[in-house]
């Protein structure tokens, strides 16, 4: 057994300590791995909070290392066809396969039988520790060593390049275009402010959607200059919703998990309008649904569509689309990363910056 410095939390109870934390030596590895940095998003801070009943310890363990987003140089790796070797920045990914067809395909995030595993989530240790142990068929190198700084959103965005995959899908049951074949004139809300909700803006900008956060209170100078950066637009939906709404939604885009804010907007979907549901909450209070609710999602042709995770390929696809946007918009893209901690900082899980895109946990910092 060693000790490493970690993270960790019991799930699905919750709370957070940072210490020593025992994990016995493989007697057989392909790799070993040293923590870069670890980002926290709101999963993170909902197992803290013991919200998320479907996380769950190790078996064997009564703590599990949280951690999910993460980046790290290779120490020690063996021969191997994916070009990995010592010196290398990779992104470990976070799905394990179960044994159902699409895991053994490589779609682990479509898997149908629920024996998969997730890094820092259910069933596996996550990242958030001085080095672990994986193999090269669960690292992503980052090839563009420029991508240093902002290499570690390469998770966030794999979640956001399988949704937008399950879009094109859904939206060719019918014409989704405009009359020029574009997406110009078509409107995409985002609901959120935080990591996930930035990055699925600028990939509905990409694609050429008229493009809207909302959130039920006003964001920050930092915030607003990224909205303005992509060519986004910002309104406080409990004073501003009758503009987010004209003329109607297109697509809409969750990423708070929260069901009485979700239907509030479904009401506003045109017709063949699609809905993506990415954020989970389990704390989240009832909302009321009737009938007349039911009644306009069919008679619409909405479409409700929930997303999880990505797999391999759409690591190298989010990895591409920060190197891109980092070319379009230059260091402005380290704004995403809005504060790096030490990993002895671990209020960050239970008192949310105001500001926050993205915080970092910093190994060099231990």
């Amino acid at each position: 057994m060693s000790k490493v410095k970690a993270i960790t939390t019991d799930a699905p109870t919750g709370g957070v300590v940072f210490g020593d934390f025992e994990l016995p030596d493989p007697e057989h590895y392909s790799a070993k791995l040293k923590t870069i940095y670890s980002g926290i998003c709101g999963t993170d801070r909902g197992m803290v909070a013991g919200s998320l009943s479907f996380a769950y310890n190790p078996e064997g363990y009564r703590q599990m290392v949280l951690g999910h987003e993460g980046l790290a140089q290779v120490l020690e790796i063996e021969k191997n066809n994916f070009g990995i070797k010592p010196g290398d920045y990779v992104v470990p990914i976070v799905r394990r396969p179960g044994k159902c067809v699409n895991c053994r395909m490589g779609r682990m995030d479509n898997c149908t039988d629920g024996n998969k595993h997730e890094a820092g989530v259910t069933g596996m240790h996550g990242f958030m520790r001085g080095y672990f142990y994986d193999t090269p068929e669960n690292l992503v190198k980052v090839q563009d060593k420029g991508m240093f700084d902002v290499a570690v959103l390469a998770e966030p965005l794999k979640n956001v390049e399988k949704a937008f995959e399950v879009f094109d899908k859904v939206s060719e049951r019918s014409i989704f275009f405009n009359d020029y074949g574009t997406y110009e004139d078509k409107k995409a809300v985002v609901i959120g402010t935080g990591s996930e909700a930035f990055l699925f803006s600028f990939f509905a900008k990409d694609y050429g959607f008229d493009t809207v956060l909302t959130n039920r209170h006003p964001i920050p100078d930092l915030k607003k200059g990224m909205v303005d950066m992509i060519g986004a637009e910002f309104y406080d939906y409990t004073m501003d919703m009758d503009k987010i709404a004209e003329g109607g939604i297109d697509l809409l885009i969750d990423t708070s998990g929260h069901p009485g804010t979700i239907f509030k907007f479904a009401r506003k979907l045109n017709n063949n309008g699609i809905a993506i549901l990415f954020g989970t909450n389990g704390k989240a209070p009832p909302t009321g649904v009737d009938g007349s609710d039911i009644d306009y999602i069919i008679e619409k042709n909405i479409t409700l569509l929930g997303s999880v995770d990505g797999a391999r390929n759409h690591y190298f696809m989010a990895l591409e689309h920060l190197r891109k946007w980092r070319y379009v918009y230059g260091d402005r893209m380290k704004e995403f990363i809005t504060k790096k901690i030490s990993p002895s900082d671990i209020d960050i899980f239970t008192n949310k910056p105001e500001n926050e895109i993205k915080t970092v946990i910093d190994w060099s910092r231990v």
